[in-house]
Order: C-alpha cells, then sequence, then structure tokens
C-alpha cells in the first residue's frame, strides 16, 4: 500500500507544494504565552508582549476586509487566522487559503530600499498585500462551491492556487498601491527602475519566461511582471474586467486547462495576447527614457566584471572591502585597493550571512551575521574578525542588524524588535546598553557615525511620512540617554544608506526626479550636488578617500562600480527645492476604534479539527481499497498531521497511515501496508499476502550548539511484518520484527546556493547507535554507523563531492545490505540498505559494510521557459559523473571491494511554475566480472 499511496498523491502534492507554505512559528522561550483575539471576520494568535500590535492588526484587517470584499464580489465562508511573529531578522509574510485561511506577519518593518519602503504603516501594508491572497485564493463559485460544500476544504476546489505566481503576486502588488496617495510597490522608483531595466537590452520577458518562478534575475520577477501586468490589465480593459476573469475561473475544477479560455470570454484576449500587448506598452513607454538617461549618463568603472545580488560593502581608508553574493558560490570576505585591477583583489575569508560591516581605525571589521537556527529563529549578531586573530562573537540572538564603529573601543548597532527600531552601545567584550528606542511607526534604517564619534545621521521614515535624513549628537558612549533627532531633509523622495564624509558632509542615495542618484549634501547650509546619472539606480555609497564605491542595478544584478566625483558635481541644488510631505491617512483609520473582543489563552484545538475529507481508491490484481485522506494543522502549524485510511473489500481489511508532527522536533508516523507474491502454481488464488506494521518515533534536536550546526536527536523504529494469507493447499510461515532505538549525533554546516542544484559546500557528519535491546524484536545487540559527505564548491555552478558511510553490527543484529538503486543513506535511523548501481540489490550482505563515492556535478545551462501557461517547463540541465566502491561481510569472512562508474543528465522539469523536479537519466557500470553489470536508470526527486 505505501507505494499506491506515494503513486496516488504524487502529482496532486507536486502541484499543490508551491502553495502549501505553512511553517511552524519558533519554539517557545520560558513565560512566554499565546494569545488569542477575535473580531468579526479573524482570529489573531500572538505572544502577550504583542498585545498592542494585535490590536492595531485587528483594526487594520477589518478596515481591509471592507475595502477589498466589493473588489471579489465575495467574502471568505471561514474565519481567517492570523498569526503575529517575531522569529526573524527581515520583512516579510505569508498567507494560505488550506486548509482554512491563514496569514502569518512578521513584525518587521522594511528598513531598506527593495519597493517595500514605498509605504506607509508596514503592518497595514502587509496586512491588505496578504489579505488580497485570501480573498483571491479562496474564490469559488458553481462546481467548485458544490465540491466544498460535499468534501469541505480539500485544495482540488480551490481554482486560484494553481495560477502562477505571477497573477497571484501580480494582483496583491496592484492592490496594494494606490498612486494618488503615493503608496505601493507600483508607485515606488525601486519597481519602476527595474521595470525599466527590463525593457533595456532583449526586452521585457516573454510570457513563457515570466511565469516561471525558479532563480532567474530578479528575485521578485512575480511581484515585478504580475504587478505591472495587472495594472495594465486595469488601464486597458478595467478592474471590473478582471473581477469577471476571477469569478468566471472560480468555477474551473481542472487545475491549469481554462485559463486562457476565461481570458478569451473576458478580454477578448488568450494570456499570450494579453501580455504581447502589455510588452508592446512598456517597450514604448521606457525606450525614449531610456535613451534619454544613457545619453547623459554619468556612472563609474566595474570593479568586478560580474553582476551579483545586493552586496554588504564597507570602506577601509582608500581600499573597498565587501562580501561576494553571486548566488552559485561561497560568499567571500574580499578587498580591492582603489584603481587596482580585479587581479589583485584578495580574498580575506569566508563569509557566511553577512548582513551588515563597518571597518574600525584599527583594522577590526564589525560585522552583523544572519544566523538561522533549529528553534525557527532567523536572527543577527554582532561579530568582530581581524586578519591575525579570526572571529570573536559578541552578542547572542541580541537581533542587531547594522553596526558601526563610534570609537576605537565602542559600537553602535540597530535592531527591530516589537515592530520597533532600536540602538544599542556595545564594548569589545560584548556588553551593551539600549540608547534609544523609536515609537510606533518610526522606523529606522541606514546609518553612520561621523569621524570623531560625536553625531550620527540616519535614514528614517516617521508615522504618516515617507524616508527622510535626520542627525543627532551622540552622548557618552555606553549612556542611555533620549536622542534629538534633527531634519537634514524633508522631501517625498526616499534618502537611505547615508555616510559621513571626513569634512562632515552626508553622502546619501536618493530619487529625487524619480531615478536613484548618489548625492553630497552639507548639512550646514542645506546644499546638496548629484554626483551620478544613472540608467538604472545607484545605491549602498562608501567613501574611499575621495573616491565613491556603489552598487548599480542592472538587468543581470547589482554592478559594484567606483567613481572619481566631479568636484562640483553634476548638478548642485537646494535641499529645500525638493521640499515636500506626504501626509499619509492613518491605517486604520482615526474613526475606525479597535475591535472590543476580549481575550483569551490560545488553543489549538479550535484550528485542529479536520477542514476536508476526500476519497481515493486503488485497484490491483488482488485487492480493491477504498479509502479516505484528511489532514490538518493549528493555527501556529505547530500541530500537524495526516491520515490515510482504506479498506479492502477483497481482502476484508484495513491499511492506511498516520503522521503526526510537532514543530521540526517530534514526529511519529504509522502505516499498515500489504503486498502480495504470485507463486504461479495451478490454484484459485496462488498468490502470498503479507502484511507490514511499521511505526517511526523521532525527537530532533535534544540538544544542541555551534550555531545548531551540531545536534543530538532521538529516534526509534519498530517493523512488524508477517504473512497473512495464503492458498489452501499451502503451508507456509514467515514472521519478521525489528525494533530499534537509537542517538544520533549530527554535524551539519552544508550552505545551498540559488544557482547550484544540491549542496553547493560543505560538511555533514553523523554518528548513529541503535540497539535492539529496547523494543521486541527478532534480533538482538546494537549496531554504530557514521555517514561522510563534504562538498567542494567548484567554479562557477560546478561541485566536487565525496561520501563516505561506513557501520558494524553485533552478530545478532539485522545484516546490512548492498547494492540496486534504491537507497536508505540519506535516513539517520533505520538504515540498513545502500545503493551500488551497476549491481543488483543486495550483492553482498553482512554486517560490516563501507560505502564510499565521488561525484563531479558540472552545469550545461539553463532553459528557464514554460510550455505556455500550461503546468511543465525545464529550468537548468547538468551533467553528473561517479565513481562508487563499496563491500559488506560477516565477521571472519573477506569480500572483494565493487567497484561501479556511471554519469547522468539531469534536467530540472518545473511543474506548477516553481516546483523543480530533477528528472535524471543515468547509466551504470559495475566493474566486478562476476557480478557486475551495465544497468541504465531513470529517476526523479522533489525539491520544495
Amino acid at each position: 500500500m505505501k507505494t499506491r499511496i506515494a503513486a496516488l498523491f504524487f502529482l496532486s502534492g507536486i502541484l499543490f507544494s508551491a502553495f502549501a507554505q505553512s511553517q511552524p512559528v519558533a519554539w517557545d522561550k520560558d513565560g512566554e504565552e499565546w494569545m488569542t483575539r477575535r473580531s468579526a471576520h479573524f482570529d489573531i494568535h500572538y505572544l502577550q508582549s504583542y498585545e498592542s500590535m494585535a490590536q492595531k492588526a485587528l483594526a487594520i484587517a477589518e478596515q481591509v476586509h471592507d475595502e477589498l470584499v466589493p473588489y471579489f464580489g465575495q467574502a471568505p465562508e471561514v474565519r481567517t487566522q492570523m498569526v503575529i511573529t517575531d522569529d526573524v531578522d527581515y520583512s516579510n509574510g505569508w498567507a494560505t487559503p488550506w486548509p482554512y485561511n491563514q496569514i502569518r506577519l512578521f513584525a518587521s518593518p522594511p528598513e531598506d530600499v527593495n519597493g517595500l519602503e514605498h509605504m506607509d504603516g508596514w503592518l497595514h501594508g502587509l496586512i491588505r498585500h496578504e489579505y488580497v491572497h485570501i480573498l483571491h485564493l479562496d474564490m469559488n463559485s458553481g462546481i467548485t462551491t458544490s465540491g466544498r460544500d460535499l468534501f469541505g476544504r480539500f485544495y482540488l476546489f480551490f481554482p486560484h492556487i494553481f495560477s502562477p505566481s505571477l497573477f497571484k503576486e501580480g494582483l496583491a502588488v496592484h492592490l496594494e498601491t494606490n498612486k494618488q496617495l503615493g503608496y505601493g510597490r507600483l508607485d515606488s522608483s525601486f519597481y519602476d527602475m527595474q521595470l525599466r531595466m527590463e525593457v533595456a537590452g532583449p526586452g521585457p520577458d516573454a510570457l513563457d519566461q515570466a511565469v516561471l518562478t525558479l532563480d532567474d534575475w530578479p528575485s521578485n520577477k512575480a511581484y515585478l511582471y504580475g504587478g505591472y501586468f495587472m495594472d495594465y490589465l486595469a488601464r486597458t480593459y478595467g478592474d471590473d474586467d478582471i473581477g469577471e476573469y476571477l469569478q468566471r475561473y472560480s468555477n474551473e475544477l481542472v487545475p491549469y486547462v481554462f485559463q486562457n479560455h476565461e481570458a478569451s470570454n473576458t478580454f477578448g484576449r488568450r494570456f499570450d495576447g494579453l501580455w504581447s500587448g502589455f510588452r508592446n506598452q512598456m517597450t514604448e513607454a521606457y525606450e525614449p527614457v531610456l535613451a534619454s538617461l544613457q545619453e547623459d549618463e554619468v556612472a563609474g568603472n566595474d570593479v568586478v566584471s560580474e553582476p551579483a545580488y545586493a552586496m554588504v560593502t564597507a570602506a577601509s581608508g582608500p581600499a573597498l572591502l565587501w562580501v561576494s553574493n553571486n548566488g552559485k558560490d561561497k560568499s567571500q570576505l574580499l578587498r580591492s585597493e582603489t584603481g587596482s585591477d580585479a587581479e589583485n583583489t584578495r580574498r580575506l575569508t569566508s563569509a557566511k550571512g553577512v548582513s551588515d560591516m563597518d571597518m574600525g581605525a584599527d583594522g577590526t571589521l564589525a560585522v552583523a551575521r544572519q544566523i538561522s537556527y533549529a528553534s525557527g529563529r532567523v536572527f543577527n549578531d554582532i561579530f568582530l574578525w581581524r586578519a591575525d586573530d579570526g572571529w570573536q562573537r559578541l552578542t547572542h540572538q541580541m537581533r542587531l542588524r547594522k553596526v558601526r564603529w563610534v570609537a576605537p573601543e565602542y559600537l553602535l548597532a540597530s535592531r527591530k524588535q516589537h515592530g520597533l527600531s532600536e540602538l544599542w552601545w556595545l564594548d569589545r567584550e560584548g556588553n551593551s546598553v539600549m540608547l534609544w528606542q523609536g515609537g510606533e511607526g518610526l522606523v529606522l534604517g541606514g546609518f553612520d557615525v561621523s569621524a570623531d564619534g560625536s553625531r550620527l545621521v540616519a535614514a528614517i521614515k516617521r508615522p504618516q511620512q515617507g524616508w527622510n535624513l535626520e542627525q543627532a549628537v551622540l552622548p557618552a558612549v555606553m549612556t542611555a540617554e533620549s536622542l534629538d533627532w534633527q531634519p537634514l531633509t524633508q522631501t517625498r523622495a526616499t534618502e537611505n544608506s547615508p555616510v559621513f564624509l571626513p569634512d562632515d558632509r552626508v553622502l546619501f542615495s536618493a530619487d529625487y526626479d524619480g531615478i536613484y542618484n548618489l548625492h553630497i549634501l552639507n548639512p550646514r547650509t542645506g546644499q546638496a550636488q548629484q554626483i551620478t546619472r544613472v540608467v538604472s539606480g545607484a545605491f549602498r555609497p562608501q567613501w574611499l578617500a575621495g573616491r565613491v564605491a556603489y552598487q548599480e542595478y542592472t538587468r543581470e544584478g547589482y554592478q559594484l562600480r567606483l567613481l572619481t566625483p566631479q568636484a562640483q558635481g553634476i548638478r548642485r541644488f537646494a535641499i529645500s527645492d525638493y521640499q515636500g510631505r506626504y501626509d499619509y491617512p492613518r491605517f486604520p483609520s482615526a474613526d475606525r476604534a479597535a475591535p472590543d473582543s476580549g481575550i483569551s489563552t490560545y488553543s489549538p484545538w479550535s484550528s485542529l479539527m479536520p477542514a476536508y475529507w476526500f476519497p481515493w481508491w486503488t485497484v490491483e490484481d488482488n485487492s480493491t481499497v477504498l479509502g479516505i485522506t484528511t489532514s490538518g494543522t493549528d493555527a501556529l502549524n505547530r500541530h500537524n498531521y495526516s491520515l490515510v485510511v482504506g479498506w479492502d473489500t477483497q481482502q476484508d481489511w484495513a491499511e492506511g497511515q498516520f503522521v503526526y508532527q510537532y514543530d521540526n522536533r517530534w514526529s511519529l508516523a504509522y502505516q499498515r501496508s500489504h503486498s502480495f507474491e504470485d507463486l504461479n502454481l495451478p490454484l484459485d488464488d496462488d498468490y502470498l499476502a503479507f502484511r507490514e506494521d511499521l511505526v517511526v518515533l523521532s525527537r530532533r534536536y535534544i540538544w544542541h550548539a555551534f550555531e545548531d550546526q551540531l545536534a543530538l536527536h532521538a529516534g526509534a523504529v519498530y517493523d512488524d511484518e508477517k504473512l497473512v494469507r495464503m492458498p489452501p493447499l499451502v503451508d507456509a510461515q514467515y514472521h519478521y520484527r525489528e525494533g530499534l532505538a537509537g542517538a544520533a549525533l549530527t554535524f551539519d554546516n552544508r550552505e545551498y546556493y540559488r544557482h547550484v542544484a544540491g549542496v553547493g559546500w560543505g560538511t555533514y557528519v553523523d554518528l548513529v547507535y541503535e540497539s535492539n535491546d529496547v523494543i521486541d524484536s527478532d534480533f538482538d545487540g546494537a549496531q554504530w554507523q557514521s555517514r561522510w559527505q563534504q562538498t567542494w564548491d567548484l567554479p562557477g555552478r560546478n561541485t566536487l563531492q565525496f561520501t563516505a558511510l561506513g557501520g558494524r553490527a553485533d552478530r545478532g543484529a539485522e545484516p546490512f545490505t548492498l547494492g540496486g538503486g534504491s537507497t536508505e543513506e540519506n535516513m539517520i535511523f533505520g538504515r540498513d540498505q545502500f545503493s551500488l548501481r551497476g549491481y543488483d540489490k543486495g550483492t553482498q550482505i553482512g554486517h560490516q559494510y563501507y560505502l564510499a563515492s565521488v561525484n563531479y556535478q558540472w552545469w550545461l545551462g539553463s532553459v528557464q521557459r514554460n510550455w505556455d501557461l500550461w503546468p511543465l517547463g525545464l529550468g537548468d540541465y547538468y551533467f553528473n559523473t561517479w565513481y562508487s566502491r563499496g563491500s559488506a561481510w560477516f565477521r571472519d569472512q573477506h569480500r572483494d571491494a565493487l567497484d561501479s562508474v556511471g554519469m547522468e543528465f539531469t534536467a530540472q522539469v518545473v511543474l506548477g511554475y516553481s516546483v523543480a523536479v530533477p528528472l535524471t537519466l543515468g547509466i551504470a557500470h559495475g566493474l566486478n566480472d562476476d557480478v557486475g553489470e551495465t544497468q541504465g536508470y531513470l529517476s526523479f526527486q522533489l525539491e520544495y
């Protein structure tokens, strides 16, 4: 049954995987308690210390509900469960309508320029965007409504979840934007820049490129293209026609198939025709702008030849420090002297997760590093680095994102917690004092400290306003005093990334004329000079003893460039010439009070009950199984379960599977399945029937250390197999029981890169002990196993990987088997079958084994295209060649090692626009003359 169930839900699981994104909240800390509030349409769940934010979020949500429901023409039939978490040091959120409407709000306001900065009230913008997803994806009509009435909230009755992310994110970006208010991503200079650069060169993506959301640049492609495409449809046909399309498609039961059909019925054109009109309009709008900008361009020279993702940079006198970030190789801290060529760039050290850095006068680099923990938290901490001494950690989970030296022994760092901005003093011993905390709605962005350590300049967003530069006088170090912020600018531009120059002028980036350029401001006179005139946008400047390093956005990524500014600049102006205010309305409206719903302690039971059921069946020669499946999760996504049960009408017995998981620590799985063996005898019912009961229990992260890369786990496996049916004249017996319980110590520092298939770099090691003497078993004794996998990052997207496994079991334990293509080597507990292609399964068996392999992966190219709007596309393709050697033997026995070689061609088949399924065609040759074979194989695996 295990195979039948897997086959039954394989395709639907692939199609659904990109949509089902629920993540558990982080592990609780001591003293934390989850609470719940309720309004007319929402339940909100939050830690008790976020009470004020929860009340505001409920009021915003109800206002957004009233504003958006008329657009969609229907309201959800079930309440929406919102959860506020403060587990990560970045801005984001997510929404899903399955198994009920859920919204996750990350309590972290945006602080850098990426499009999210162009809205007031980050919480309002986040709730509005995510609630658009809920209203959109929850839509149903006709047959899908009838399906939900009968089966509940089964995902096949949510037709819009199978739409491309281009449509889903595009609609949310379109409806979050209010151009009259100057609010939302489609009104931002950043998104305008991105689309302008998409038009440059070969022109905007074709539809079959835009719908594919893998690793193509820009990484926000679905939001960018989707938002402007929806805006085009609204301007060309009207929002009413978009609403009509949504209503029409809500009545389609078969995923993907009728998108073009309903587009033709609504807009009079298929989506490829609509997209052609969109591309033509964007090209006509931006080509004259590009020509004008290119004619007057003033930009720097490339520091490196290849664009990358946004990089962290710092100045060290005349030298530039930066962290490489190309998505293909391990990040490195690099140093280049101004005026030197790329060959003189020096590698200083590896630099994983660096989010900010600043060089001290004595050569000590202060670094903010983002670390992902097993608890689900992603926090920043401060480290020091010196060439002679290496790394020193200063803080532990203090969430400090940006850092600047103030004096040789002291640092100033910023963080966001409870949605509030803070500044903290630090000394070299890690002692800390909070200097300042901003009020609700005030967001601190990039900041810098003057050379003498007396003053602070920062990009600040105040409530109902945009981003401006402000300065303050710093008090004595390690003292907590209020800061008297004084405005340097008050404009409708987004001023960001300020840097003090030695003469106390301020270098910064701003979009005064709709394009981000670099400027230098004299705070005493209010006079400014523009020093770049780029085609795209200039960001994150650094002053290098008379030169300026900055990052310029391009169609391929951010290009690190170096510029010697003209003495008088390109143009001079007074900041007061750009005087302006936004004066956004309050969100929620000032006349809308927060719902008075009362408060209660959170309980998972109200959301944990099953929200759907769905039938399934399988038919084989000796078996006909009818069954149902269901699953559920609580609002915090900590308790997760799935149930598949069936009744075999030919055999009159039950089989099924139950899986329960509590966050990422506890899991329990039980499965009863049956298999059949044909005896080929001249008898009726000439087959044997076997039953297997399998129970797997695991407890992960009992202990963890070293940024949770080292961890202790425990697990148990009980497998009971027996013969349960045979022909009347056949006398046979079979009963097999194995019960293993054990512990495992793992170390895992592997890194995964956006443009590399599989592991990009790192080490995985485990040491596993399991005993047969704890649980009832036909075997006795213990077994020890270990696995080591080392991956080296080679230039480009290529890797070299070495894997070694070995184990030893007592005489009474179940032996290990070697051979074939199926493997359990990636499991921690219960592994006893190991693959060695080029040989049959079980070619060697014994209580001792080893297996080693070397694999070279060579990236060949990338297609990155979809087949129209059908849920099928191609991503990367690559070549693997490998060599393996292994052996299994019993004590006092000698066996020759088995060697095999092989090669594989793998193509990423993209299903559902975003699920990459590596499809591998391979050939293996066993080198042993007696038992070796030449085998061809075709395999695939899911990558969520």
